[in-house]
């Protein structure tokens, strides 16, 4: 399951309330692009990684379940 956010540059608002300036846009693109391609970079290695070494990543998956299981049940008491 997969989800997507949009974000409409053309729709900020600066904190003095006027609107957003097209070098503030042009910014707010270029770093929306860049971040979205670095995740689907990782997304991929990380895709690979556990292709690799499947029995690895259950146990990693397994122990950071146990760790927060852990922390949730000391907080609930």
């Amino acid at each position: 399951m997969t989800t997507q956010s949009t974000v409409h540059p053309d729709s900020l608002v600066q904190p003095s309330g006027e609107a957003a300036t097209p070098e503030l846009r042009r910014r707010l693109r270029n770093a929306v692009e860049t971040g979205k391609t670095r995740l689907t970079e990782w997304k991929g290695g990380f895709e690979e990684g556990v292709r690799e070494r499947p029995i690895q990543s259950i146990l990693i998956a397994a122990a950071v379940g146990a760790a927060i299981g852990l922390l949730v049940g000391r907080r609930s008491h």
